[in-house]
């Protein structure tokens, strides 16, 4: 799990990004763990008004689409780098995707810096398949959607991005609130503690979520993507609020079966 922040996209913001580097340097550490797999999952919340495309809650990415990672200051910028959606023989989306959330974009562009070990050449897909999910309002929705696309005998690689509360004090972005350190302290316990129940428990108040400006949804998937068996290896990499906002890094590792 890393945070959405923008920063980690070289180029965005590198004045900040270099007073944050413990954040930078856990976002490397937990994309670097992400085993061998068959399918790479990145889980990411959608910001965009409007229903999303796909269904109710969420919105899908096809395999062979673009997702643009250039730096996000301009947006008339051409895409000079960008992750193209692998998929296990299914035909390319023309273009790039232009409208994808920032997380989407960070998860991107940390996949392309970090990229996770190929898939050995026993694997079903031997191309890996990499799929890309952004939850809007229906994370539970979304997870049975996973759940039924995911085979269970491939192995999943998943990369969820997410933010805690952005009210952690007066220069927060929506100024300071006095839940925001125990809803973001209740997260990185969760998350610490390997605990999907937990976890699911802390981000089950919606309109405290959205309160405290927390972007949380990715984390109900992996709740209740995990439910069923919790990880066999956990750590917290970073839990802080330097700029006012919860940023949490972590890693949840699955011993084969």
């Amino acid at each position: 799990m890393c945070p959405g922040a923008p920063f980690l996209i070289e180029g965005t913001a590198d004045a900040a990004a270099a007073g944050l580097k413990p954040v930078t340097l856990a976002c490397a550490e937990a994309v670097s763990r992400l085993p061998p797999a068959d399918v790479t999952l990145l889980i990411t919340s959608c910001h965009r008004a409007g229903p999303p495309a796909d269904g109710p809650g969420w919105r899908l990415f096809s395999p062979g689409t673009r997702i643009a990672t250039t730096a996000l200051r301009r947006s008339d910028l051409p895409d000079l780098h960008s992750l193209v959606l692998a998929g296990g023989g299914s035909d390319p989306a023309p273009g790039t995707v232009h409208d994808a959330a920032v997380g989407t974009m960070v998860g991107a562009h940390l996949l392309m810096a970090f990229p996770p070990e190929a898939a050995d050449h026993c694997s079903a897909t031997p191309a890996g398949e990499t799929l890309v999910i952004e939850i809007a309002g229906n994370p539970a929705g979304a997870a049975r959607e996973l759940a039924r696309r995911l085979n269970p005998a491939l192995r999943v690689a998943v990369l969820v991005v997410a933010d805690g509360s952005a009210r952690h004090g007066d220069a927060a972005p929506g100024g300071p609130d006095g839940r925001a350190d125990a809803f973001d302290a209740a997260l990185a316990d969760a998350l610490a503690s390997g605990d999907p129940i937990a976890l699911r428990a802390g981000t089950a108040d919606r309109e405290l979520a959205g309160d405290l400006l927390a972007t949380v949804d990715p984390l109900a998937v992996l709740a209740e993507l995990s439910e069923s068996r919790a990880p066999d290896a956990v750590e917290l990499l970073y839990g802080a609020a330097p700029l006012g906002v919860g940023y949490l890094a972590a890693s949840w590792l699955w011993a084969p079966t």
